[in-house]
């Protein structure tokens, strides 16, 4: 979180990938260091516990929200 509201801060486009677990403190954390706006995105918990393959499915279902949020597209 530090870094993403480091990198708000110095006037770029930042977004913060958080698992639900952790969206309250995200949000919260980002409040605290004067971003309350920031732009979060939530994967679902847990990630660790999960085999690789799966892992990196949700990283493809999510990356097109995570583009999105940013302001940018995917144009592979």
């Amino acid at each position: 979180m530090h870094d993403t509201v480091a990198v708000a801060a110095a006037g770029k486009t930042a977004v913060a990938v958080v698992t639900a677990e952790f969206e309250v403190l995200g949000h919260t954390m980002a409040a605290n260091a004067g971003r309350p706006g920031l732009r979060v995105h939530v994967l679902p918990y847990p990630l660790e516990s999960l085999p690789e393959a799966e892992v990196r499915e949700i990283a493809r279902e999510h990356w097109p929200a995570v583009l999105q949020t940013l302001g940018a597209t995917d144009d592979r």
